[in-house]
């Protein structure tokens, strides 16, 4: 038996309804049981039209044909960017604090080298040299999904003034910076953190980050291309020029810090 009044907001229910005319939500709605919060989960994460895995499999093939599409209103029919980008994280957190193995074997030599030396002023030096690198090496593995969320605002800047005569605002760049940034996170969690974590700081190592790098910047110069919709290789080269600048930007100016801060310029 249905209730005559919506237990949400309180407006009446007419006969027949199923779902309140004020807040939206279930006439029916009844007291909690195990089988109706696994259905809703069920229901939430794979959805045909509006759950996570229609979303992953439309970033995969149209991704600035989804930002695009969202932005412009039609928001029920993908998983809501911010859980998105949020579930993502989370993934990322997961797949890094279970395969990082971080490679110390070059700061292990360095204390060795500290120990051997007689002048204290160098010694101290070299260890606190090789704890700042130890320091590095345990955050950018254990928080990388905190460096992702910190890029996502500043690579939609970017995005935005190379791009400010379009219609969208840096809101709405944020946005779909995020449905870009997600799905690129995802595939990094999934597929390279595992066979990364076994190559340790070998050149193998460097060449996975480096073809990480490079599908990100062509996926997102894609992505950009069909969500500004302005077609011709001309327009093309504009979304892989502006990624490419993003891209150094994130790398070197990521760098630069870490190098200045293992070499003690912020004590």
């Amino acid at each position: 038996m249905h209730p005559t009044n919506c237990l949400n907001c309180g407006s009446h229910l007419g006969t027949g309804y199923k779902f309140c005319a004020a807040c939206g939500q279930k006439a029916n709605t009844h007291r909690l049981s195990l089988h109706e919060i696994g259905h809703d989960t069920l229901h939430y994460v794979t959805h045909a039209d509006k759950g996570i895995f229609h979303l992953i499999r439309e970033l995969a093939l149209r991704p600035g044909r989804v930002a695009r599409e969202y932005i412009d209103g039609k928001r029920t029919r993908y998983f809501k960017p911010v859980n998105f980008f949020l579930i993502v994280g989370t993934i990322m957190v997961f797949m890094t604090t279970t395969f990082h193995m971080a490679d110390e074997s070059h700061v292990k030599r360095m204390e060795e080298a500290a120990a051997r030396l007689s002048d204290p002023v160098k010694k101290q030096f070299l260890l606190g040299f090789a704890k700042r690198t130890r320091n590095v090496l345990h955050y950018t593995g254990k928080y990388s999904n905190v460096m992702n969320m910190l890029a996502t605002p500043l690579f939609a800047l970017f995005f935005w003034l190379f791009y400010k005569k379009e219609r969208y605002s840096y809101i709405e760049h944020v946005v779909a910076t995020m449905f870009i940034m997600s799905f690129s996170m995802l595939c990094y969690s999934l597929l390279l953190v595992p066979w990364q974590s076994r190559l340790t700081m070998t050149k193998a190592s460097w060449m996975v980050m480096l073809v990480y790098f490079t599908f990100e910047m062509l996926y997102r110069s894609f992505a950009y291309y069909h969500f500004i919709g302005k077609k011709g290789f001309r327009h093309y080269m504009k979304a892989l020029g502006v990624s490419l600048l993003v891209l150094i930007f994130w790398v070197g100016g990521t760098y630069v810090l870490i190098d200045k801060y293992i070499r003690g310029w912020f004590e």
